[in-house]
């Protein structure tokens, strides 16, 4: 049997009052199809993203307060049997099969009249939601984005015995697209709320997939009418957007999270949450590149305060928490300045150098609040060089990092390269460009109960 028909995982806070997804037949009106969403919403825990993006790059270090946690997967080891390889695609694909579940109670149910409306949204939401979803898995368990390369399976039905194969990255692009569609026909205009799905929301996944599938054209055409929809947030706003939530002035949409919980606070990725001692800190070549403008807003937002740098004791700040809970936030998922990178990355490839460097300089000018340089590129390389390093800035710790080194390095020619002051002492310095951790494998589970599915190469 195939281990996500039955791994579930609510860490997420209990945003809402639902927490579980009942059997499909225990939906009788479009009061239970709104209960089994907001329970989607719940279910759905995006620490993992997090964790991946910056526990396994060059973006952290082993902490002062570190009593082995994390160290093996800091390290670079990953196997089938690891619990990283487990935690994505487990949480994923069972939150997928609820949303399944959802919208096969929902083909038994007729609104009442007065319920149209929030029928269709309910649904839209399910299938936008499992669009993401898959993006998420095919982020870290495809061998490639290139429409032939070894993709993942999709799921669009309740699974219960069936065993799914991997289909190809061009297959799910395509399926992921679907969905969207689908998604768009079934959410209105008027569905604003960030924390819940819009059609601005649908369009941002829309511009995040193109990028990783080289669909230039619907990357520029999403990226273009959310750019013209959002504003960049200025320093203050900045601060606001991610000290206490208080400003939404760039966030497209977001997870929120609302409760005391404690078991999933985002900064629980870093640290103890009950003693606020730090497992793991900012990296040394982070830290040097987040400072190097002292006008740059981005240190304030990423380095916790309490660092002491003179010995060798930077914390990370981007979810220092909310409300009186510390370590809570909500999960700011996409916002402009994703499509601004998007858009720039975009340009570079069809060779619009000058087009690419507007656009970085749009994004400095907001961060700094001033008039910086504008680059010159002579070639692609060097273009995604600098796009690299700014994505590196501008989404550090929202789970971009892995992802974005991993679908770059054919261009580059890069791994990672973690600063001298970073590894050492069992801690290696480089993955090189080959390496099968490129590539998440498949768990084990996964691979015991379903013999359809291929494992990665390499593991």
């Amino acid at each position: 049997m195939s281990v996500f028909a039955f791994t579930s995982c609510n860490d997420a806070l209990d945003i809402l009052p639902e927490d579980s997804i009942p059997a499909e037949n225990a939906f009788t009106n479009v009061e239970d199809l709104q209960n089994g969403l907001n329970a989607i919403y719940n279910q759905y825990n995006p620490a993992n993203t997090i964790d991946y993006g910056s526990t396994f790059t060059d973006d952290t270090k082993i902490g002062a307060d570190n009593g082995g946690q994390k160290v093996t997967f800091h390290n670079w080891v990953l196997q089938d049997n690891s619990a990283e390889a487990q935690a994505m695609w487990g949480n994923c694909y069972a939150t997928i099969n609820s949303i399944n579940r959802v919208l096969q109670a929902a083909t038994q149910i007729t609104p009442q009249p007065g319920e149209e409306a929030q029928y269709d949204k309910i649904l839209g939401d399910c299938y936008a939601l499992r669009a993401f979803l898959h993006l998420e898995v095919l982020s870290y368990y495809a061998v490639d984005y290139d429409a032939s390369a070894m993709g993942i399976p999709y799921s669009d039905f309740v699974i219960v015995f069936e065993q799914l194969p991997r289909l190809t990255s061009g297959e799910v692009f395509e399926l992921i697209n679907q969905d969207l569609d689908t998604a768009m026909s079934l959410v209105p205009a008027s569905a604003s709320e960030i924390g819940y799905v819009t059609r601005d929301f649908i369009k941002a996944v829309r511009a995040r997939a193109a990028l990783y599938a080289g669909d230039s054209a619907t990357a520029l055409s999403t990226t273009e009418d959310l750019i013209a929809d959002y504003p960049l947030a200025n320093q203050l706003q900045y601060v606001n957007m991610f000290g206490d939530d208080s400003d939404n002035t760039e966030v497209i949409f977001k997870f929120l999270r609302v409760d005391g919980n404690n078991d999933a606070r985002i900064g629980g990725v870093w640290y103890f949450t009950g003693t606020g001692g730090a497992f793991l800190e900012m990296s040394n070549g982070f830290y040097d590149l987040v400072t190097s403008n002292a006008s740059d807003v981005r240190q304030i937002v990423n380095i916790d305060p309490i660092s002491d740098p003179a010995n060798n004791l930077h914390f990370i700040g981007k979810y220092l928490g909310k409300g009186g809970f510390d370590y809570l936030n909500d999960i700011k998922t996409f916002r402009v300045s994703e499509m601004y990178l998007i858009r720039a990355e975009i340009l570079a490839k069809a060779s619009d150098y000058n087009g690419a460097a507007l656009l970085l300089k749009d994004l400095r000018d907001a961060r700094t609040n001033s008039d910086t340089s504008l680059s010159s590129f002579d070639n692609l390389v060097d273009a995604m060089n600098e796009i690299l390093e700014e994505r590196r800035l501008e989404l550090a710790y929202e789970g971009h990092r892995y992802v974005d080194v991993k679908r770059t390095r054919s261009i580059t020619n890069v791994g990672f390269e973690r600063d001298a002051n970073d590894c050492g002492s069992g801690t290696p310095c480089t993955l090189s460009v080959n390496d099968a951790e490129f590539t998440f494998p498949i768990p084990d589970d996964e691979l015991n109960g379903n013999p359809n599915i291929e494992q990665a190469p390499g593991y």
